[in-house]
């Protein structure tokens, strides 16, 4: 049996897919979760701590979680497998549904400052974490040592969101098309910065 607090959630999404964050008011979740307009307030603050909690279960990838940092910052790391991995989980992604109407919404709604504050905080610790990543390889020789690793962790992950922005927003590509394009920028990114 689902929950209140999950059906406001569930209808919060799909409401917010449709209308936009902006577009989207708290009387409008309460009638389509079937409780009166005050009641929706016993489980949530207000429209934002809806949001807040279904960015923290949905929205891209967190490299700050513990299981990212093994992965990105273990000695022996294979660097393309990591990549890869990465890769893959970003490929991923896009075939939850609920993942996919948010990051929807976010794209479109990226001036609202809700939202905007959210990815902002997101993509900067992200960057942070391949930056941190590409320094090691760097140290490690595995990279050209002539690189900036932060530039470097941009230029990574700018073909992804364009890529994905292509899937998601313009809708120019199938899933096919997104995930070998993805898997060709992997291969071309890491043949031209690698140590030979």
């Amino acid at each position: 049996m689902i929950s209140t607090r999950e059906k406001i959630l569930n209808e919060s999404l799909d409401l917010f897919a449709a209308k936009g964050y902006h577009g989207t008011s708290m009387r409008e979740i309460a009638k389509a979760v079937g409780i009166k307009g005050s009641s929706i307030y016993n489980h949530f603050s207000g429209k934002e701590d809806i949001f807040s909690e279904l960015f923290n279960y949905l929205a891209p990838l967190n490299l700050e979680s513990e299981k990212f940092q093994e992965k990105f910052m273990a000695a022996d790391t294979d660097p393309l497998k990591v990549l890869n991995y990465f890769a893959n989980i970003v490929i991923e992604e896009m075939q939850d549904n609920n993942k996919v109407k948010l990051l929807k919404m976010m794209l479109r709604e990226n001036n609202n400052p809700v939202v905007k504050k959210r990815l902002q905080s997101r993509m900067k610790n992200n960057i942070e974490r391949i930056t941190k990543f590409f320094a090691q390889l760097q140290q490690q020789g595995k990279i050209k040592s002539n690189l900036e690793p932060a530039f470097t962790a941009n230029e990574f992950v700018s073909a992804l969101i364009y890529y994905r922005m292509r899937y998601l927003l313009f809708e120019l590509d199938s899933f096919e098309e997104l995930k070998e394009a993805t898997q060709k920028h992997i291969c071309f990114f890491w043949e031209n910065i690698r140590e030979k």
